[in-house]
């Protein structure tokens, strides 16, 4: 922007064009920022999307420890941080996983089932027990499906809810 200004002229203009010059400026500066708070996603979505990131491209990345009695351990390993980051966001939702099928990294099934009474704490009022509209449990089902799809990065498919 200094740079401009030494190069400009003194007219009547001058102060016009360092306006809109500045403008633009701070329009580059801010506009990655708002970018990254405007996106879909939440910021736990992301997070959880950045680990399983980082899981893949570390088994990825030790593929020759992978050969050999040491992939088992490096895949069970992945497995679990898989099925830990998994039950974070199913949590949410107030489901469980009950399978994952793993082939290397990718994601062959994925079964989910609703938390039991046990599981969720039971509410109990007076022996009346409390329904959730269907309609409502189709729209969590729905909205878990996409969550998963975003952070797993699968096909719809491969996803089942009971």
């Amino acid at each position: 922007m200094n740079i401009v200004d030494m190069i400009l002229p003194k007219s009547k203009l001058k102060p016009y064009i360092n306006l809109v010059s500045n403008f633009i400026f701070v329009f580059i500066v801010i506009s990655p920022i708002a970018a990254f708070f405007s996106e879909e996603n939440s910021l736990e979505d992301k997070i959880l999307k950045s680990m399983t990131d980082y899981n893949q491209k570390y088994i990825e990345s030790n593929a020759e420890i992978l050969q050999g009695s040491q992939s088992l351990d490096l895949n069970k390993e992945y497995e679990n941080n898989l099925k830990s980051v998994i039950q974070l966001k199913l949590d949410e939702y107030g489901y469980e996983l009950e399978d994952i099928d793993l082939n290397g990294t990718d994601i062959e099934s994925l079964k989910l089932k609703e938390k039991t009474d046990q599981d969720k704490g039971s509410n109990q009022n007076d022996g009346k027990e409390v329904f959730e509209n269907k309609t409502e449990r189709d729209l969590d089902k729905g909205r878990l499906k996409d969550d998963l799809i975003k952070i797993l990065e699968v096909s719809i498919d491969k996803i089942e809810i009971d």
